[in-house]
């Protein structure tokens, strides 16, 4: 069923409010690195260099926050219980999903001051959200398919095992390698300063690297309840 989910994720994205949810999550994920670069390279102010150590503090409560909204909103969607997303079929879910993103928020908080898993997180946005974003999606979409279905559910009877959740993230992995690879004209030379592309675009398109698998994670459950 892992190789079946990969497809399944990719399919999701002809649905258009799945189009429009996660175009409003990489315009939120290029604002939030565009402030962060702006407010972190003010170092001759030190109120904005405050700022920017303050973004950084809160970059991952931040993204935890956006992947909740869109998590929540699709979520019906993504376990393919339905094919347009509304507001009526979440709206008793929302503070699950509050408590999911605080929960993950704080899983990611913690991971990030490992020193090796630190460093590999801060460099692998993509990484990042596929681990939160499971997480929370893990946290939020067990209790809503109960609500739904209106009976127990064994969680290991939908849920992806160890080895299965480890593929994806290599497959998250290797994914932001070849990304990596493909945007090397894009890069600036050795030497040259770091340009746009580089501290927001490249971040955005990792990010949604992390996104497209989790939707592959999410496909697994859906295939599942199928």
């Amino acid at each position: 069923m892992f190789w079946q989910s990969l497809w399944h994720g990719l399919k999701t994205f002809g649905n258009g409010d799945v189009l429009i949810a996660v175009a409003l999550f990489l315009l939120a994920e290029a604002a939030f690195h565009g402030a962060l670069r702006w407010t972190s390279s003010q170092k001759e102010n030190e109120d904005a260099f405050s700022s920017g150590c303050l973004a950084q503090i809160f970059g991952v409560l931040f993204q935890a926050l956006v992947l909740g909204c869109l998590l929540v909103w699709l979520t019906p969607v993504l376990l393919g219980l339905q094919e347009k997303a509304a507001w009526a079929s979440v709206e008793p879910f929302v503070m699950v999903a509050i408590r999911a993103g605080v929960i993950a928020a704080v899983a990611i908080s913690i991971l990030s001051f490992l020193p090796f898993v630190g460093r590999f997180l801060a460099g692998s946005p993509g990484i990042e959200v596929l681990f939160g974003g499971g997480l929370l999606f893990r946290l939020l979409s067990h209790p809503y398919l109960e609500g739904r279905l209106g009976r127990k559910i064994e969680a290991a009877a939908v849920y992806p095992n160890l080895w299965e959740c480890l593929g994806y993230l290599a497959l998250a992995f290797l994914a932001g390698r070849l990304l990596m690879l493909a945007t090397i004209p894009l890069r600036p030379k050795p030497g040259e300063r770091p340009n746009r592309f580089v501290l927001i675009g490249g971040p955005t398109l990792d990010a949604l690297v992390g996104l497209v698998v989790l939707f592959m994670y999410a496909g697994f459950v859906a295939l599942s309840v199928e």
